[in-house]
């Protein structure tokens, strides 16, 4: 079963696996044959979309070794499982006990950060043979760097995204590398995003182009072919931006957004209330940081950095990836209204990207179950009740 809009048009979705480690290509296929099989039979699906995530030693080994991607494909076939999109965000271990900044090395000033992109771009071609498959990867890096360190890291995007364009010829497969703004990364709010575009990522791409005797249209057809965004709502609710007013920018400026995160934030209607500050503490961890946004363009690097001083801003967000089907968790709300109108916003689309949900942090929500496939599939369940509810319909494959 899959959809399509009302115009006519497909809307993939997937589930990320980065919510469970894949510490080797023999992990991963057990947990196609084993959590993901649940989740498809949790939610009554015959086939689940996945955005597969692995670290980049595991990437490196299935796009070295045709027998582990060959294995890597039979089990996602055996299993009934799709892949639509790949989230290269995380290059290493992302259940580390902590991870915290680590989760943006390498980044795109390195040439690691290339080549783990790279990997992903030659597994999805392979697992998708003549398809359409977004990447997501951090945006630029952490923190905030100089113009020169963007120069760099545009050359190094444009790299990539010839050598995508290269694979495009070789497989019939087109892969489109979306950067993903992020609070507190170098970039971190449209207008970043789109400054980097304008003033790095096309003319770089202009000179690219010119060295291979390309014309200025043929640039601009490649960068938007192969480079554009992936916007994150929980992010986006974190920056106390509106998803659907950032989508709108992105598209009025030509960029295009290969995918969207579908993700909720945690809300504090009122961070000067010392219930709710309580309340709050119980989202603190070790593993990931959880950026605070106290306002527009006021975003505090991590939770308890944020409850360490004396509380501004009201509403607080939190990058924190609650369950998107609950209003509340842990006794605060969540931002599960924006994620619904947006979904609904984007089921009337007529090019609708990507949809991955991600709720990576299931191991450490407060008052969580712990069937993880249960909890993975009533947000699936969730998200197609809701693009139905807007005027989706059901398409037997």
């Amino acid at each position: 079963m899959s959809l399509r809009t009302s115009l006519g048009a497909p809307v993939r979705t997937g589930y990320c696996t980065n919510v469970a480690p894949a510490p080797s290509p023999a992990a991963l296929r057990r947990d196609l044959a084993g959590l993901w099989s649940d989740v498809r039979d949790a939610a009554s699906l015959d086939r689940l979309g996945l955005g597969l995530w692995f670290p980049r030693d595991v990437g490196a080994a299935l796009a070295r070794d045709a027998t582990e991607l060959a294995a890597l494909r039979e089990a996602l076939d055996a299993a009934r499982l799709d892949l639509v999109t790949i989230n290269a965000f995380p290059a290493d271990a992302f259940h580390a006990p902590i991870v915290k900044e680590a989760v943006y090395r390498p980044d795109w000033t390195t040439d690691e950060r290339a080549e783990y992109t790279l990997h992903a771009a030659r597994i999805a071609a392979a697992l998708v043979p003549e398809g359409d498959v977004p990447i997501s990867t951090l945006p630029i890096g952490y923190p905030k760097l100089e113009r020169s360190a963007l120069r760099r890291a545009a050359g190094r995007l444009v790299g990539v995204a010839l050598a995508l364009d290269r694979i495009r010829g070789e497989t019939g497969t087109t892969i489109r590398l979306a950067l993903e703004p992020e609070p507190c990364c170098a970039l971190e709010r449209t207008d970043e995003a789109l400054a980097f575009f304008r003033e790095h990522l096309a003319p770089a791409m202009e000179v690219a182009a010119g060295a291979q005797r390309a014309g200025p249209s043929d640039a601009g057809e490649m960068l938007r072919r192969h480079l554009g965004v992936c916007l994150d709502l929980c992010h986006a609710s974190v920056e106390h931006e509106d998803p659907v007013a950032a989508f709108g920018r992105y598209e009025e400026a030509g960029i295009p957004v290969h995918k969207v995160q579908v993700s909720a934030a945690l809300e504090v209607p009122n961070p000067s209330d010392a219930a709710q500050r309580k309340l709050l503490e119980a989202f603190v961890e070790d593993r990931w940081l959880h950026q605070v946004g106290r306002s527009a363009g006021d975003v505090v690097l991590d939770l308890p950095a944020a409850l360490a001083a004396p509380p501004q801003g009201a509403p607080w967000r939190v990058h924190y990836h609650v369950p998107l089907h609950r209003n509340e968790v842990g006794g605060l709300p969540t931002t599960r209204a924006t994620v619904e109108r947006f979904l609904t916003w984007i089921a009337a689309h007529p090019t609708p990207p990507v949809l991955e949900l991600e709720t990576y942090t299931w191991s450490v929500v407060p008052d969580a179950s712990e069937n993880l496939a249960a909890n993975v599939a009533a947000e699936v369940r969730w998200a197609n009740d809701v693009l139905l509810a807007a005027g989706c319909t059901e398409v037997e494959e």
